[in-house]
């Protein structure tokens, strides 16, 4: 996306995971997002998959592919995605936070692979948006 960190797409991205966390109870000291080359955003899970008890979970965004919920896992290829929410880059933090309730108790909602890497065009704007929001 590539946008000023003042600008009001990052502005809305930081509104936007901030009220993702809070609907999942998750503290502002336990997320962060950026802005850059490419947008991100880290929410660090107070729960455990019932199959990976020994990993903490992690909901983490990305400009490209939306949420997804993968394991805390120090590996160099970087998160093991358990599933990606897809299609919608964006959706309401409602249905996020029906997505995790999912995978926090064993099922599998989303997909397995990323999502198609879908269009970024309008991305700066429907995340400033949330400015107002």
């Amino acid at each position: 996306m590539n946008v000023a960190p003042d600008s009001e797409a990052a502005l809305g991205l930081g509104r936007y995971v901030t009220t993702v966390a809070r609907l999942l109870g998750v503290s502002e000291d336990a997320m962060y997002h950026e802005v850059g080359d490419l947008a991100s955003a880290y929410i660090a899970l107070p729960t455990r998959h019932p199959l990976f008890t020994e990993y903490d979970l992690m909901l983490v965004w990305d400009e490209r592919h939306g949420w997804a919920v993968g394991l805390e896992i120090d590996t160099l290829d970087g998160p093991v995605v358990l599933s990606y929410l897809g299609p919608d880059q964006l959706p309401t933090p409602g249905r996020i936070r029906h997505f995790v309730d999912e995978v926090v108790v064993g099922n599998c909602p989303g997909q397995p692979n990323p999502p198609r890497c879908r269009s970024r065009e309008h991305l700066a704007d429907r995340l400033a948006k949330f400015v107002t929001a």
